[in-house]
């Protein structure tokens, strides 16, 4: 029997979604934060999947996920709740 490995994201309004990532622990180790964007893009009602750029993932640390990086590097694993918050405009750039 095939095992679907998922997160699980808190969306803006404190919901929470359910995300089907893959099948094999190979293909989990091998996901990175944009892929996630990216099936939540699919998920997110609205515009969004054009405006993922807006969007930031944090997980347990409070640090926000970068693009780039696998899910794993994080720590995260099957289950694992991760926040999803906006950018807001503006702001200090250092």
């Amino acid at each position: 029997m095939e095992k679907t490995y998922q997160v699980i994201v808190s969306g803006l309004k404190g919901d929470k979604m359910t995300i089907d990532l893959c099948n094999t622990e190979e293909q989990m180790k091998a996901i990175t934060v944009l892929q996630l964007k990216e099936k939540l893009g699919e998920r997110v009602p609205g515009k969004a999947e054009n405006n993922m750029d807006n969007i930031r993932l944090i997980f347990a640390n409070n640090k926000q996920m970068v693009d780039e990086s696998t899910l794993v590097s994080y720590g995260i694993q099957h289950k694992s709740l991760i926040q999803m918050v906006i950018k807001l405009p503006g702001g200090v750039q250092l």
